[in-house]
């Protein structure tokens, strides 16, 4: 064999070594989350298992144009002559798949003989609902969605107000820049794991990966027109195990989390586009109402927040529930930003037996008393009298504490 056909010879055998190296770590990187998101799909026990997140409770579906011409998904559960309508507003990477327990919750209540109304919406660039025109956003614009829904589909009564998050920052502008029919309409509010300002200086890992995206990619969506993340929304979709993983991880306070809500909140993070994501950036961190937060003084309020929440932890809703007055103060224990999905009954009872005060102050019935026959007595110690039942067995039991 001569000289130039053993190096030819060498070379390839180099090339094919390098080639099947790349394709064993391809598939080791492809492989590996796959059968470690399998094996701990099939490890957790799933209480949710059979709930049908794709199909909640509903009794129409509408498309609400906004003021800047988005089209805005719009559900409601419940008869639209209700003495009391409950809007939900969901926040950051969500949609309004992340009240699923709480719409169940009012469906029930509905069902029992309470005259209650849920109304559920995706914000824009979430969900079913298109983007905003425009590269950036402000947490004014979602004020003003949250005005578009209410006239196009409860125009009209009593409502009560229920944000999470983004959502809840939602809330406070609103009722800055629409204050008279605040005062006129809005009953009650609650707040599941938002704040009222500060989360620029919030030092965690993923408040502060949200700094960066605002300095590094905000700059290049303003600068260079037409790009669009089509390709970098494209790849996450297909990244869905790792995804499923780092999920599991991260947006969950247990330690075990059952698969199909982790799946579910995945899904809505997959869904939310890139450039939505960059888009709110910039609002989330220099949203500043804390002097907007007297105009809620006197409405029945519920603050409630996760212990282990990382992007809106727990001393944001402390000073929130501190400046509302009189509202009630939940902290879950082993709950992260989710509290909603990780501990469903005992937020929907906790909502419940706030909309209850509303009810008994517009003088219509009330909401707890009316749950339905599968409630059941909560056997740990009650806080106060009110607390003396439970809308559904949706609850993993796991404790929360409450303070005045």
């Amino acid at each position: 064999m001569s000289e130039k056909q053993s190096r030819r010879r060498r070379g390839l055998a180099i090339a094919g070594g390098v080639t099947g190296g790349v394709a064993v770590g391809a598939a080791i990187a492809w492989g590996v989350p796959r059968y470690l998101a399998r094996r701990t799909r099939a490890a957790s026990a799933d209480p949710y298992a059979h709930e049908p997140f794709e199909l909640p409770p509903q009794r129409s579906v509408f498309t609400v144009e906004s003021s800047d011409g988005v089209p805005i998904h719009v559900e409601t559960a419940g008869p639209d002559d209700a003495d009391l309508t409950v809007v939900f507003v969901h926040g950051y990477m969500q949609d309004m798949a992340t009240f699923y327990f709480q719409r169940k919750a009012i469906a029930e209540a509905e069902r029992s003989g309470v005259s209650m109304r849920a109304v559920l919406y995706d914000q824009p660039g979430h969900g079913k609902s298109g983007p905003l025109p425009r590269t950036e956003y402000g947490i004014e614009d979602l004020a003003g969605v949250l005005h578009d829904v209410l006239a196009a589909v409860a125009p009209r009564g009593p409502l009560v107000l229920v944000g999470h998050s983004m959502g809840g920052m939602t809330i406070q502008v609103f009722a800055r820049l629409y204050e008279p029919e605040f005062r006129e309409r809005v009953k009650g509010v609650a707040f599941f794991s938002s704040s009222a300002a500060g989360l620029d200086t919030v030092e965690t890992r993923p408040m502060r990966a949200l700094r960066r995206l605002r300095r590094t990619v905000l700059p290049m969506l303003q600068q260079v027109a037409g790009w669009t993340p089509d390709l970098i929304d494209r790849s996450r979709l297909l990244a869905g195990d790792l995804g499923w993983l780092l999920t599991r991880k991260a947006a969950f306070g247990h330690i075990d989390p059952p698969a199909s809500l982790v799946t579910l909140v995945e899904r809505m993070n997959r869904r939310t586009s890139m450039q939505s994501i960059v888009g709110y950036a910039r609002a989330i961190l220099d949203h500043d109402e804390t002097a907007t937060l007297p105009l809620f003084t006197g409405l029945p309020a519920l603050v409630v927040v996760g212990d282990e929440d990382l992007l809106t932890p727990p001393e944001h809703s402390r000073r929130l529930a501190a400046a509302l007055g009189g509202s009630r103060f939940a902290l879950i224990a082993e709950a992260a930003h989710s509290p909603q999905l990780e501990y469903p009954g005992e937020i929907s009872q906790l909502l419940l037996e706030m909309i209850d005060k509303v009810v008994a102050e517009i003088g219509r019935g009330s909401a707890v008393s009316a749950a339905p026959a599968a409630t059941r007595a909560d056997p740990r110690p009650h806080p106060g009298p009110e607390r003396t039942r439970r809308w559904s067995p949706f609850s993993r039991h796991h404790g929360h504490r409450l303070e005045p």
